[in-house]
């Protein structure tokens, strides 16, 4: 009888202190993070004031524009997963091999650089570099009598142009994340192999490979969710109107051009959400491959 007075007598400082300390962090996350969610959600479910049900999500299925947005996405982090990745991790064991030496401290820095330039800037810099006339790029085929191309106008250089983008802009960042990996594997493991006279393939794929597998898993997961996020360069580059036959349309452009060009603020917050439920997907197949991967011992 005693203990059970003793829980519902008034609450001791003690007891009521982790809460507070921990507090700001509901607060914020009430505030900027768990209200809009709800706020969002409720607009999506509206049109023009009136509660309108899933109205704007089926408006959806129908939405062309929506649909090329998404397949320019997808092409893109194709792109970004089997051509950026692929050269970033060549990139990583050159610098990390003994060739490089003491070399490899400023390609680091050099790799880096394009990282944190303006997003704005890659996109204006490119378009002098890529357009047909005056650009960069047509005079030096013009040297070797190739071209002009019109890259910025012609729909079939579109996913060509963003994936070349990409590799100027995440080739450097992804090597140094790669490069990490690879110093922070013991360098024991690749001595004892060698001595069973594994060769340097063998050495990689059995035992750098799997332990990269986490660096791999992030890098996958920013150019899935990159991918859907083009927006700034594209808009520099081409504009807001999605280029030719809109193969510089993006999904976040399209929410862009849908929510304060054509001001339809409740079909724009469908698609945001329709966007964020297809990352979302995309996100938990990759985690389902790898840990399925881990599970049978693939990697």
């Amino acid at each position: 009888m005693e203990a059970a007075g003793k829980r519902t007598g008034p609450l001791k400082w003690k007891q009521v202190q982790p809460y507070l300390f921990i507090s700001p962090f509901f607060i914020m996350f009430t505030i900027f993070g768990l209200y809009p969610l709800i706020s969002g959600i409720a607009i999506s479910l509206q049109e023009r004031g009136a509660f309108a049900g899933l109205a704007n999500y089926k408006k959806i299925i129908a939405d062309n524009l929506f649909k090329i947005s998404i397949s320019n996405a997808f092409l893109y982090t194709l792109g970004s997963i089997f051509i950026i990745l692929p050269a970033a991790l060549g990139a990583a064991l050159l610098l990390h091999s003994k060739l490089m030496g003491a070399k490899s401290g400023p390609a680091c820095t050099i790799f880096f650089i394009p990282n944190v330039t303006s997003v704005i800037l890659v996109g204006i810099v490119f378009k002098y570099i890529l357009r047909e006339r005056g650009g960069v790029l047509n005079a030096i085929l013009d040297l070797v009598f190739l071209g002009p191309y019109n890259f910025l106008t012609d729909p079939k250089y579109a996913i060509g142009v963003m994936v070349f983008i990409g590799i100027w802009r995440y080739f450097g960042v992804n090597s140094l994340y790669f490069l990490s990996g690879l110093q922070s594997i013991p360098p024991e493991l690749g001595e004892a192999a060698r001595i069973d006279g594994a060769s340097p393939w063998q050495e990689f794929w059995r035992i750098k490979f799997p332990l990269l597998k986490p660096i791999m898993k992030f890098i996958v997961f920013v150019a899935i969710t990159g991918s859907f996020a083009l927006f700034g360069d594209v808009i520099a580059m081409i504009g807001y109107t999605g280029g030719p036959r809109n193969s510089y349309l993006y999904p976040v452009i399209h929410l862009y051009n849908t929510m304060f060009r054509q001001n339809q603020v409740n079909y724009a917050a469908a698609v945001g959400y329709v966007i964020a439920v297809i990352l979302l997907i995309l996100t938990t197949l990759q985690r389902t491959v790898i840990m399925k991967d881990d599970e049978e011992g693939l990697l």
